[in-house]
């Protein structure tokens, strides 16, 4: 069976228009960093990136996680205190608990509730909400892409007991590639599919469209009112780093004549609010880069990405920390 966790190579190599090399730089970066961006990566390990510099450096491993897995960037959720990351060892779902300070980690096989059926339910998104420290997930019940019965779930996990409700709302949508809460809705978009709006105070699901049209997005994340910002995968080719509006439903593309790549297509976004600047781990000019778009000045800066070693194709900026 190939699950969807399992194909994100194959997709990002429909939607990848660069190519670049994971070679370290042999270049000494002399530039210094006020602070460092915090990243995950598909086998769990964390990393800080300097914001002036581009060094990427090790923070942390998440316990029980290394190279054979292969996390779902969309499955990683964080807080001021952990990071939470589900990883399926067939046939079960596991959620890890890492803590920022101790920098050790927890764990629990999740059982689902018995309304969720399914060939083999799987995590397809996780999400933390900070007014009301709770985490939101979405389930599908069938990771087999090439199915055609595919049923979504929508369930809420207690932080503290990993304990999971379901309320009985369920919606069709293959599976979650990408997921920003704003307000009490819940986006949810998957390649070629509709797009899902959740509510998750009333429990309730709709699809919507966006400037009229079916769109799919990734790193999208929430700034203020009723915006937010992702990369939206165009029609003819590419990818636009894209305004959302969903008040109305409208969309805005923007650095229209700028050509940016990504490999992993999944996950959420990341914006630090101090500086008002959407920042997403991206290529450019067959290059790994950090791209900076300050959403007040309407202006953007790319920066090179170094290690000592290899860079990871699948880098998800989750939070910004300290030197």
């Amino acid at each position: 069976m190939k699950f969807f966790f399992k194909i994100l190579a194959l997709y990002s190599a429909i939607f990848f228009f660069s190519c670049a090399s994971d070679s370290p730089s042999p270049e000494v970066n002399q530039v210094k960093d006020d602070f460092s961006y915090l990243a995950v990566n598909a086998a769990g390990k964390i990393e800080k990136i300097g914001n002036n510099s581009g060094k990427i450096s090790l923070f942390a491993q998440i316990e029980g996680l290394n190279q054979d897995n292969f996390i779902g960037s969309n499955t990683i959720a964080c807080n001021s205190e952990k990071i939470f990351v589900i990883n399926h060892i067939p046939p079960a779902d596991k959620l890890y608990v890492f803590d920022r300070n101790t920098k050790t980690t927890t764990s629990k096989v999740l059982v689902y509730p018995k309304e969720i059926i399914g060939e083999e339910p799987s995590m397809t998104s996780l999400v933390w909400d900070e007014s009301k420290k709770i985490l939101y997930a979405i389930i599908v019940n069938n990771p087999n892409i090439a199915s055609t019965n595919h049923l979504c779930y929508f369930v809420k996990i207690n932080p503290t007991t990993l304990e999971i409700s379901y309320a009985g709302l369920n919606f069709n949508q293959k599976a979650s590639y990408s997921t920003f809460l704003n307000g009490n809705k819940l986006y949810s978009s998957y390649y070629n599919d509709n797009t899902i709006e959740i509510d998750v105070d009333n429990n309730t699901s709709k699809t919507v469209l966006f400037n009229n049209s079916n769109i799919f997005f990734t790193r999208a994340v929430s700034y203020s009112g009723n915006a937010a910002y992702c990369l939206r995968y165009k029609s003819g080719g590419g990818i636009a780093l894209t305004k959302i509006n969903s008040t109305d439903n409208s969309y805005e593309d923007l650095l229209p004549n700028e050509s940016f790549g990504i490999i992993n297509q999944t996950g959420k976004g990341f914006i630090d609010k101090s500086t008002n600047e959407y920042v997403c781990y991206m290529i450019k000019n067959s290059e790994y880069c950090l791209l900076k778009y300050n959403i007040a000045t309407k202006t953007y800066t790319t920066s090179k990405l170094t290690s000592n070693s290899p860079i990871d194709n699948n880098l998800l900026i989750i939070d910004k920390v300290d030197n």
